[in-house]
C-alpha cells in the first residue's frame, strides 16, 4: 500500500506557505514543492508597474533536501535573476 500513496501523493506533509519577500520593487513567494528526491527551486515573481500587476512563474532544475534549503535557494536565484534581468522577465 505504501507504493500505492506515493505514487499518487497521499501521505505527503504539508508544508507552511512561506512568506512573501519584497526585492527591488519586486514580490518574492517562494513555492518550492515535495518531489521524489527532495524539493524544487520555485517561486512566483510579481511586479507591478503603472497599475498592472505583472507575474512571473520562476522554476529552475536545482533540488535540496530541505523544505528550508529549498526556500532560501529560491530566494537567492530570484533576487539573482531580477538584478540580472529586472523587468525584462516580464515582457510578453
Amino acid at each position: 500500500m505504501g507504493f500505492l500513496k506515493n505514487l499518487f501523493g497521499a501521505g505527503r506533509a504539508t508544508v507552511k506557505k512561506k512568506e512573501a519577500v519584497t526585492y527591488k520593487g519586486f514580490t518574492i513567494q517562494p513555492c518550492p514543492k515535495n518531489v521524489a528526491h527532495g524539493w524544487t527551486t520555485e517561486a512566483v515573481i510579481t511586479y507591478e508597474k503603472n497599475g498592472q500587476t505583472k507575474t512571473h512563474r520562476f522554476i529552475r532544475a536545482d533540488i535540496s533536501f530541505s523544505h528550508e534549503d529549498a526556500v532560501d535557494l529560491t530566494l537567492n536565484k530570484a533576487r539573482t535573476m531580477i538584478d540580472s534581468t529586472g523587468e525584462k522577465s516580464f515582457r510578453e
